[in-house]
C-alpha cells in the first residue's frame, strides 16, 4: 500500500541519529555536511535527495547530484531508486526522472551537448594517453611545441622533450582548473574537414596574461593552438570540459539559464577534493536562489597534487557560518570502525594542522556490535626487507582466511560472519610499490586484483608487445635511462634483466612468460621478429619481402597489406597490434591448469589494446608518424599507465592490492598498511614546487606552492587518514629496511598508546583468531547498456575478452559516420515541420543539409580526401531520402530525438542506461519507439545486428519508455537510413505487454549469468558465422574462432 507523506517522512528518518536527521531534513538553502569517515554519507545523501523528491515536492529532472567518480555515482544511484521504491506514494513513478546522478565532468560535457548541440554534440572526451597521441600528431606543425622545447631548455626549467611536455601540460591545466583560460578563435565554429585545421589553429590566440619572457610566450602560443585542436578535432580534454562549460555559464546568459532550471538542487560529494573551477561552476550553477547540499571531510583531501583545495571548503565553511540562509551540519559518528581503530585515526588527525578555518571534531565510536577483541589485531611492524614483509602478509592472509567457507571474525548486522578474500586490502602509498605484494601473493596461490597505480608497464606481456610495436615502428633502443626505476629502459631492466633494446626484449619477455608456465609457443620471439620487420619494412618502403611473408601465421588481411606495393599514407595502429596477437600464438596461451595466471596475463594485455585505442582516438595515424607516436605512448605508460578496475575480472573473493588513493571511499574488513618506509611515505618529493611556464609578475600568474605540501606535510598526513580509516576490524602497518619515515615512527607510538601492538619482525596472529563461517558475497548489482548486454548476448566470450579484459575493437575510417548521420537526424526531429516543408523542393532540402555537413555536424576525425566526399555525400543522400519519405509524419507529429534514460531490471538489480534515437509522440502517453540504422537491410545494418537483437534492442527502449519516462509505447520502428528498397526501409517491432515481458525475463537471465561471471561459452546460435566476423576472431582461443581461421 502506497505510503501517505507523513509516513514517507518518518520513514526517511529512521534508524538515523541526531545530526544525521538533521542532515536529510534541513531547510537551509546551502547545506554543508562535514561527514567523517563512516558516517554513512552516501545513505544520507540518498535519503536527502528522496526528502526533497516526496517531502519537498521538488521534480526529480530538477536535482542533480556530483559525485567523485563513476563508481559513487553508481552507489548512490541504486540507494536513491532503492528509498523511492520504498516511500512511494500513491501513484507516484519511482524511476529517477531525469535525474543526472554522475561526474561534474560529466554533467559538463553532457550539459554542452544538450544545451548547445550544434557546437558541442559530435565532442568527445579525450583521455590523457589520447591527448598525448593528440600532442604527438600536431608537435612540429599545428602547435608549435618546438619551440616551446627550444625556450624551457633558454631557461634551464627543463631539458627534453618529454620533460617540456609535462611542463606545458602543467601550465595549460593549471589556466584551466583555475578558470583563467581565455582564448580567441578565428572563428566560432572549427572547420568541418581534418584538412583544413592547421591554419585555423594557428591564428588562435590566448587572453591570459602569463607574461612576456621567451618561455611565457611560447608556452601562450602553443597553448592557444592546443586548445584550438582540441576544438578542431571535437575533443575536449578533463580539464577543458570544466574551463568550457563555466566560461559558457558566465558569458551566455540563456545557457546559463536552462542550466539552472535544470538544476534547482545541487548535490556535491567530496567537496574537499574540488578545485577553483569546480567552485566557480558550483557557485554560478546555484546562484542567489537554487539549493546546494555539499558534502565532504577536510581530513580527506587528498588531490592537491591534482590542484584540488582544500581552502574551498574552508571558503564554504566560512560563508555559511556568516549566512542566515546556509548551515554547517557535523557528523562525527563512525560506523565503520571498532573503538581502537577510531581512537587511532582520532590521534592522528589531531597531527593536520592546517585546517583552512574549519573545525576537527574527533570521530565517535556509534556501532555497538564492533568492539575489539584483541590488541593484536591493531599492530605495527617492522621487517628487514620488503620481500620479508610480504611473505608475512600473504601468510597472515593465510590465517585469517584459511578456508573458502570460513574466515576470522568479524560481525555484520549485529551476528557473526567470517572473513572472506575481498574482505581485505593491501594498501600502499605508491602504485610502483605494488608488484612485490602482487607476485607473492601469486606464488602463495591467493587470488588478489591490483585496483591502482601505474604498474602496467612492468608485466612481462605488456613489455613483450612494447618491444613488439617498437620494431614495427623503427624503435632501435627505448628512450630514458636505466637508473630511473620509473622510466621504461629501467622498468625492463628491473623486470626482465636486460637492456631497452626491443629485439631483446621480445626475446626476454617471451622465456618469463614460458617460466610462468604460460603456453607461449617456444618460436614466438623469432616469428613476431619476422612479422615486425615485414611490418617495418611496409612502413617505409614501396617494396615488400615476399619471402619472409609467407612464412606468417597472421591473417590474410595482414598478409594482403604487406604485399601491396604503395607506401602506405595511413596506418591503424590497433589493427596492427592485433596482427601481433594473432603471430604470438595468443589464442594458444590459456591453460586450465593455469586459469589465474593466465586471465591476469590477458587482462594486462587487454588494457595495453586500450591503451593504443586512445592513440587511435587522436585521429588519422600517418605511416611516418607512428614511431613519434608509439614514443610518446612508451613515456607516457611508463610513469602514468595503470589497469583500469575490472570488478568481474576475478571471482568475487579476491585480495584487493591498491593505491591509498584508489582506495578513497572504500572499506575493508581487515587493512595491510604496507610498505610505510623511508622517503615513500610521506613522499619525498611531497614538498617539491612544481615549475610552471608563466611569468611570476604575470597579471594572470597561477602560484605553484599549491600544488606542494606544507613544512608538516599535511597532504601526506591526511593521505594517511584515509588509509586508516579504511579498516573496518583488523589494521597491521608495516615497513622495511633501516631507515624509518617520520610517519612510521609517528604511528608506533600511537598504536601503542591505543593498545595495539608494536613488533619488530613478524608475528603469528593465529592465537587470537577466532573462525566463523564465511558470508556469500554481497556483490549484488550491475550497470551497464545495451551495446554490452548484445555482445554477451551474442558471444559471452566475445564480452568477456571486450568489457572485461579491456581488448580495443580495430578502427576503420568510416567510425564515426553513424553518430554524424544521427546528429544530423537529431537536427531534423527537434524542428520536424520545417523540414516537411523543404521535402517539396528537393534541391533545396539537399542544400540545407549539405549546409548542416559543412558547418561540422557530421563530422569525421579519421577520414580526408575524396573517401572524406564520398561518405559525406553518401549521408546526404541518405538523410534526403528520409526526409521525403517521411514528411507526412514529420508535418503532423512531434519528436524527442536522443531521449536518454536508465531502467531497472528490479529482479536482477540490473541498471540499464542508454539513449532512445527517437521517441514519436504518436498521441502521448501513447508514443512509438524509432531507431536508426546507417546502411541498408540487406547488410543487417552497419552494426551488424540481426532482426532478433534489433527487437530486443528496441524492447528495451520499450521498457525504459513505460518504466522509467512514464509513456506508453505500443510498437517500434528499426529505419534505415540509406536503404532505397521502400519494402526493407522499416521494420515494426511490437511493444506489447506479453513482449516487453519476454525482453524484461531475457534481459534479467543475461544479467544474472554476467553476475556468476559465465562468460568461457563461445557464440549462441543468435549469429549466424560469428567468429568469421568477430573484431577479435583473429587472436580468439575458443575453438570455434579456431575453426573459423582455418577455414578462412
Amino acid at each position: 500500500m502506497p505510503l501517505s507523506e507523513s509516513q514517507a517522512r518518518d520513514l526517511l528518518l529512521t534508524d538515523l541519529n541526531h545530526e544525521q536527521q538533521n542532515a536529510v531534513s534541513s531547510n537551509s538553502r546551502r547545506l554543508l555536511v562535514v561527514a567523517g569517515a563512516g558516517s554513512g554519507k552516501t545513505e544520507i545523501m540518498a535519503r536527502r535527495v528522496a526528502w526533497w523528491i516526496v517531502v519537498d515536492g521538488v521534480p526529480k529532472n530538477e536535482i542533480v547530484a556530483f559525485t567523485f567518480t563513476e563508481a559513487a555515482a553508481e552507489e548512490l544511484t541504486f540507494r536513491i531508486r532503492s528509498w523511492l521504491e520504498r516511500i512511494a506514494l500513491e501513484d507516484e513513478n519511482t524511476s529517477l526522472g531525469g535525474m543526472y546522478i554522475g561526474t561534474i565532468h560529466g554533467f559538463c560535457l553532457k550539459s554542452l551537448r544538450e544545451f548547445a548541440p550544434d557546437e558541442f554534440y559530435m565532442f568527445d572526451v579525450v583521455d590523457d594517453a589520447g591527448r598525448m597521441a593528440l600532442i604527438e600528431q600536431g608537435y612540429n606543425g599545428i602547435l608549435g611545441l618546438r619551440g616551446f622545447k627550444s625556450a624551457v631548455e633558454s631557461a634551464g626549467v627543463a631539458r627534453g622533450k618529454f620533460r617540456s611536455l609535462e611542463l606545458f601540460l602543467r601550465g595549460y591545466d593549471l589556466l584551466n582548473e583555475y578558470d583563467l583560460f581565455r582564448v580567441a578563435l578565428p572563428t566560432l565554429q572549427p572547420p568541418a574537414n581534418v584538412s583544413d585545421e592547421r591554419e585555423w589553429c594557428r591564428q588562435a590566440e590566448l587572453e591570459t596574461n602569463v607574461g612576456e619572457s621567451e618561455l611565457a610566450s611560447a608556452f601562450a602560443k602553443s597553448a592557444a593552438r592546443y586548445y584550438a585542436y582540441l576544438r578542431s578535432r571535437r575533443f575536449l580534454d578533463f580539464s577543458t570540459i570544466q574551463s568550457e562549460f563555466s566560461r559558457r555559464l558566465g558569458h551566455d546568459q540563456g545557457f546559463e539559464q536552462e542550466v539552472r532550471l535544470r538544476c534547482k538542487r545541487l548535490v556535491v560529494d567530496e567537496v574537499q577534493d574540488i578545485n577553483p573551477v569546480q567552485y566557480t561552476l558550483i557557485s554560478r550553477i546555484i546562484g542567489t536562489d537554487g539549493f546546494l547540499t555539499a558534502v565532504g571531510d577536510h581530513r580527506q583531501a587528498i588531490y592537491s597534487f591534482r590542484g584540488s583545495r582544500v581552502d574551498l571548503m574552508g571558503r564554504l565553511f566560512s560563508e555559511l557560518e556568516a549566512s542566515e540562509d546556509g548551515h554547517i551540519q557535523q557528523l562525527p559518528a563512525n560506523y565503520r570502525s571498532t573503538p581502537r581503530l577510531i581512537n587511532l585515526s582520532n590521534k592522528w588527525s589531531e597531527t593536520i594542522l592546517d585546517t583552512s578555518g574549519m573545525t576537527n571534531p574527533s570521530m565517535l565510536h556509534r556501532r555497538e556490535t564492533r568492539m575489539d577483541k584483541f590488541g593484536s589485531h591493531v599492530a605495527h611492524l617492522h621487517f628487514n626487507d620488503r620481500n620479508a614483509e610480504a611473505e608475512w602478509i600473504a601468510n597472515t592472509i593465510h590465517n585469517l582466511v584459511p578456508t573458502d567457507s570460513s574466515g576470522a571474525f568479524h560481525d555484520e548486522n549485529g551476528g557473526a560472519r567470517g572473513l572472506k578474500l575481498s574482505d581485505i586490502a593491501i594498501l600502499v602509498r605508491s602504485g610502483t610499490d605494488i608488484r612485490t605484494y602482487q607476485d607473492t601473493l601469486r606464488a602463495k596461490g591467493i587470488p588478489a586484483v591490483v585496483r591502482g597505480g601505474p604498474d602496467l608497464f612492468s608485466q612481462p606481456e605488456v613489455l613483450l608487445f612494447l618491444g613488439a610495436l617498437a620494431i614495427c615502428a623503427g624503435i632501435r633502443v627505448f628512450l630514458g635511462t636505466m637508473e630511473n626505476p620509473r622510466s621504461l629502459p629501467g622498468r625492463i631492466h628491473d623486470v626482465l634483466g636486460v637492456g631497452p633494446r626491443p629485439e631483446e626484449v621480445v626475446v626476454s619477455a617471451v622465456e618469463k612468460l614460458r617460466e610462468r608456465g604460460l603456453c607461449v609457443p617456444e618460436d614466438t620471439a623469432a616469428r613476431l621478429h619476422v612479422l615486425c620487420r615485414a611490418i617495418s619494412h611496409r612502413l617505409t618502403s614501396n617494396e615488400s619481402q615476399l619471402e619472409d611473408i609467407a612464412s606468417l601465421h597472421s591473417g590474410v588481411d595482414c598478409r594482403r597489406w604487406l604485399m601491396r606495393r604503395r607506401q602506405p599514407r595511413r596506418v591503424f595502429p590497433q589493427t596492427i597490434f592485433h596482427w601481433i596477437l594473432t603471430e604470438a600464438g595468443f589464442s594458444q596461451w590459456s591453460s586450465d591448469q593455469n586459469f589465474t595466471e593466465v586471465q591476469n596475463t590477458m587482462f594486462h594485455i587487454g588494457q595495453l589494446s586500450s591503451l593504443i585505442k586512445a592513440v587511435e582516438t587522436s585521429g588519422w595515424t600517418p605511416a611516418d608518424k607512428l614511431q613519434w607516436q608509439l614514443i610518446a605512448l612508451f613515456h607516457w605508460g611508463s610513469s602514468a599507465a595503470r589497469s583500469s578496475e575490472s570488478p568481474m575480472l576475478v571471482s568475487h573473493d579476491a585480495v584487493s592490492i591498491t593505491t591509498i588513493h584508489s582506495a578513497k571511499g572504500l572499506e575493508f574488513g581487515t587493512v595491510f598498511l604496507a610498505d610505510v618506509c623511508a622517503r615513500r611515505f610521506p613522499n619525498n618529493r611531497a614538498r617539491t614546487v612544481p615549475m610552471v611556464p608563466f611569468d611570476e609578475d604575470a597579471p594572470d600568474y597561477v602560484n605553484p606552492e599549491t600544488l606542494a605540501d606544507n613544512e608538516n606535510y599535511d597532504d601526506e598526513r591526511r593521505l594517511m587518514y584515509v588509509a586508516l580509516t579504511r579498516a573496518e576490524r583488523y589494521l597491521f602497518i608495516s615497513a622495511s629496511g633501516d631507515s624509518r619515515s617520520l610517519f612510521f615512527r609517528n604511528l608506533k607510538n600511537l598504536v601503542d598508546e591505543v593498545g595495539g601492538v608494536v613488533a619488530d619482525g613478524p608475528f603469528d596472529v593465529s592465537g587470537t583468531i577466532e573462525y566463523h563461517r564465511s558470508s556469500p558475497s554481497r556483490e549484488n548489482r550491475i550497470a551497464t547498456n545495451f551495446s554490452d548486454l548484445r555482445y554477451f548476448l551474442e558471444c559471452p566470450h566475445d564480452f568477456y575478452l571486450r568489457k572485461v579484459l579491456g581488448f580495443a575493437p580495430t578502427i576503420g575510417q568510416e567510425f564515426g559516420y553513424g553518430r554524424g548521420l544521427h546528429n544530423i537526424l537529431r537536427v531534423i526531429h527537434l524542428n520536424p515541420k520545417y523540414w516537411a516543408r523543404l521535402a517539396e523542393n528537393t534541391d533545396h532540402l539537399e542544400a540545407r543539409i549539405r549546409s548542416l555537413v559543412n558547418r561540422g555536424l557530421f563530422y569525421l576525425r579519421y577520414t580526408v580526401g575524396e573517401p572524406l566526399v564520398n561518405l559525406q555525400n553518401r549521408a546526404i543522400d541518405g538523410i534526403v531520402d528520409y526526409v521525403k519519405t517521411y514528411a507526412h509524419e514529420l508535418a503532423r507529429l512531434e519528436f524527442e530525438p536522443e531521449k536518454e534514460f536508465e531502467t531497472l531490471i528490479a529482479d536482477e538489480n540490473l541498471l540499464i542506461s542508454g539513449a532512445i534515437d527517437v521517441v514519436r509522440l504518436d498521441d502521448p502517453p501513447r508514443v512509438s519507439i524509432v531507431d536508426f540504422k546507417s546502411g541498408n537491410a540487406e547488410e543487417e545494418t552497419g552494426t551488424g545486428l540481426t532482426r532478433e537483437m534489433m527487437a530486443l534492442q528496441i524492447g528495451v527502449y520499450g521498457l525504459a519508455a513505460k518504466d522509467e519516462l512514464e509513456y506508453e509505447p505500443y510498437h517500434g520502428l528499426v529505419r534505415y537510413i540509406g536503404e532505397r528498397d521502400s519494402d526493407r526501409r522499416q521494420v515494426e517491432v511490437g511493444l506489447g505487454e506479453e513482449e516487453l515481458e519476454r525482453v524484461r525475463i531475457e534481459i534479467a537471465q543475461a544479467g544474472q549469468q554476467i553476475r556468476k561471471r559465465e562468460f568461457q561459452s563461445g557464440p549462441t546460435d543468435r549469429v549466424e558465422n560469428r567468429c568469421s566476423r568477430c573484431d577479435f576472431g583473429g587472436f580468439c582461443p575458443r575453438r570455434e574462432a579456431e575453426s573459423a581461421r582455418t577455414n578462412h
